[in-house]
């Protein structure tokens, strides 16, 4: 584990390290994590300050939150971000559904569901900026990713690796943090 945001290094760190080798080396430490972010001017944070959990496990459903964290809608208010980029969507206690409903105190559409994204008016944060579900880092996410329809219209270019699912990811992930 690494002690920090995304502690479990076999998912969005290990995804980011695949997609910028010399840039994130492996082994991952908290060092080169930090570097990364910084040279891509990257801020991480986490919708939820605090939580107990139900099982020992990483699952977002097994999380009960205590506290939400917001001081978010400040924070991105007094910076320049013009991107929310999270990497659960929809379900229970994910990042995208807590920060919109719970935080910023807005309804979820079918339209934002099928979008998986929304550009927030001015009045949020005095700027538009783009809130975006992304496809999860999680190797469960694997699964229902292999049947998704960004993966299936790249299907081709992707068939021949080992792990088909996996290099889209990250090519995907590659895509969303180049400079």
């Amino acid at each position: 584990m690494v002690p920090f945001f995304y502690g479990n290094r076999n998912s969005l760190w290990n995804l980011l390290s695949e997609a910028f080798p010399t840039e994130l080396p492996k082994p991952i430490t908290l060092p080169n994590i930090i570097h990364f972010l910084d040279d891509r001017k990257i801020a991480m944070s986490d919708t939820i300050k605090s939580c107990r959990r139900t099982n020992a496990g990483a699952l977002d459903s097994d999380l009960i939150p205590i506290e939400l964290n917001d001081d978010l809608p400040y924070q991105i208010q007094q910076s320049n971000i013009q991107n929310i980029f999270c990497t659960s969507s929809f379900g229970k206690n994910n990042a995208f559904k807590l920060f919109y409903e719970n935080i910023l105190g807005l309804r979820l559409t079918h339209k934002i569901r099928t979008d998986r994204e929304i550009l927030l008016p001015n009045k949020i944060f005095g700027r538009p900026v783009l809130l975006k579900a992304l496809i999860s880092p999680s190797g469960a996410a694997n699964i229902s990713l292999s049947k998704n329809p960004a993966y299936l219209a790249e299907f081709d270019k992707y068939k021949h690796y080992p792990a088909p699912v996996q290099a889209f990811k990250i090519n995907y992930y590659k895509r969303l943090f180049s400079k």
